[in-house]
């Protein structure tokens, strides 16, 4: 929130509770419960903490591309939440995004695989095809309603 007498930092939505809960369900799920007691819960459990999380990393984003110092509005919150559900949506059912999907994570995670793993190319992750989790989707309108609330508490 911005005001006389307070300043922001950009990317900072980012940081919300929302978003960090997100993010520590989703780390703390797949690298410990996914393992420990795994089952259909674990997968469903993984799209609803991403699918909070990311709209937020995509807000921030934004945020930081632009050129103005003025918050991210509900307008880039909608789009943000949107496009995350179009992409989650089409991974989940369609096999040419999922293929896709799998190769650029894959790439991007190369680095690390690299310096951790090991590893000597890039490896496609695995996506599960599952219509069911679509409803999860819903998640993304997180971050449309904590900007709702960012901006009326602005005004």
């Amino acid at each position: 929130m911005t005001g006389v007498g307070t300043s922001r930092l950009r990317g900072e939505l980012v940081l919300h509770p929302v978003a960090l809960v997100g993010l520590a369900v989703l780390l703390v799920n797949d690298h410990v419960l996914k393992a420990a007691v795994p089952g259909w819960w674990t997968g469903k459990l993984s799209d609803l903490a991403g699918l909070a999380f990311f709209p937020f990393l995509l807000v921030a984003l934004v945020d930081l591309a632009r050129r103005r110092g003025h918050e991210p509005g509900i307008r880039t919150a909608l789009v943000a939440a949107c496009a995350t559900a179009v992409v989650f949506t089409a991974i989940k059912t369609s096999v040419v995004a999922r293929d896709l999907y799998a190769a650029a994570v894959g790439i991007v995670r190369f680095p690390v695989d690299a310096l951790v793993w090991g590893a000597a190319r890039p490896d496609r992750v695995a996506v599960v095809p599952d219509v069911t989790d679509v409803p999860a989707v819903v998640a993304c309108a997180l971050v449309v309603l904590v900007v709702h609330r960012r901006v009326r508490a602005r005004r």
